[in-house]
């Protein structure tokens, strides 16, 4: 199985954050698009991608029209760990294993971003690190081309 792909709809689903709220994708769609980030982690581009991903939502935060969610392939502990160590502003879910809701979304590789519109149907598909995917999900060009960043990062 591969990665959803744009234009299909997003699977549905239900998850706790490390303090036990309960986040559901359909009832977030109410409010606009959302973009989840799915990750490890021990994943050295997962590590490497969230700090720009943070700073996005720092940037646009209340402002973006979208809700963000990190979606952790991880345990409680180690999620609250990520968050803290990467200055995470916004919610991170946890799928635990066996990570029904990653594999729903036909996941082989994290970092795994998808933006979601209200309807349900995926506008976003991407893996790894790439400024171009960060850049929709932003919604301005938040990389440029002298930034010394790299274009793509595998995950």
């Amino acid at each position: 199985m591969s990665q959803v792909l744009i234009g299909a709809r997003a699977p549905d689903f239900q998850l706790h954050d490390a303090n036990g709220r309960t986040h559901h994708l359909a009832d977030a769609l109410t409010r606009g698009p959302v973009v989840l980030v799915f990750y490890k982690s021990a994943c050295p581009t997962c590590q490497f991608t969230f700090p720009f991903i943070q700073k996005i939502f720092s940037r646009v935060g209340d402002t973006a029209g979208w809700t963000l969610w990190g979606i952790s392939q991880d345990d409680p502990d180690e999620t609250r760990e990520f968050k803290q160590q990467h200055g995470i502003g916004f919610d991170l879910l946890i799928d635990e294993y066996p990570y029904a809701v990653s594999d729903s979304y036909g996941l082989e590789f994290v970092p795994a971003i998808f933006l979601i519109q209200p309807d349900g149907t995926i506008a976003v598909s991407d893996y790894g690190f790439t400024k171009a995917g960060l850049n929709q999900i932003a919604g301005f060009e938040f990389f440029t081309a002298n930034d010394r960043v790299p274009a793509t990062r595998p995950g």
